[in-house]
């Protein structure tokens, strides 16, 4: 059976074994915690806390910022370098759409578990947005397999999808940090 406790301070909650003189989080004394019954099941809890979905998000949007970052310097970059430049944005371009595959899947996952259901509103914003996050990362990797990134057509081209993916990479980790310790009961 779990003890656990929860600073009144600063929320932090661990197993009543664990606490010292201060709260590991805050640091404030321990006489700050109080008995806590958290609202999720033990089993639920376990696989949650793992924070798969959060940790396989983080690829796609580095991936995305990163494309648009490169293609960006590319632009001013001298052609010796621009070589270099457009094999790094080809082999990030190909393995986006892969990434965003599992930040897909384990966001489903996630949601159905957070709240036994995934076409909440907020969620559903999420699926819209990772859904054009990953039809603008196909086409990426698409322009990437298939020609040149940098003849300038393609180039500004491939520069403004790289761009549309980031915005959809930040919208996607704005929405889900409001999520991130929302949990539904039980």
């Amino acid at each position: 059976m779990e003890n656990l406790m929860k600073c009144k301070a600063c929320g932090f909650v661990t197993d009543q074994g664990r606490i010292k003189d201060v709260c590991p989080a805050c640091g404030v004394p321990a006489k700050m915690f109080e008995p806590y019954k958290h609202p999720v099941s033990i089993k639920r809890r376990k696989i949650l806390d793992l924070h798969t979905h959060p940790v396989a998000v983080h690829f796609p949007q580095a991936f995305a910022l990163t494309l648009l970052l490169l293609s960006l310097v590319a632009f001013i970059a001298p052609a010796d370098l621009q070589i270099l430049i457009a094999s790094t944005m080809k082999v990030l371009a190909v393995l986006l759409p892969f990434f965003l595959i599992g930040a897909i899947i384990t966001g489903l996952v996630d949601g159905n578990l957070r709240f036994r259901r995934v076409n909440t509103q907020l969620l559903t914003k999420k699926i819209v947005l990772g859904l054009i996050f990953f039809v603008v990362a196909v086409v990426m990797a698409f322009l990437a397999l298939h020609g040149p990134l940098l003849m300038p057509g393609t180039h500004i081209f491939f520069t403004l999808l790289a761009l549309i993916a980031s915005l959809c990479g930040a919208l996607l980790g704005l929405i889900g940090g409001t999520l991130l310790d929302a949990k539904f009961p039980g």
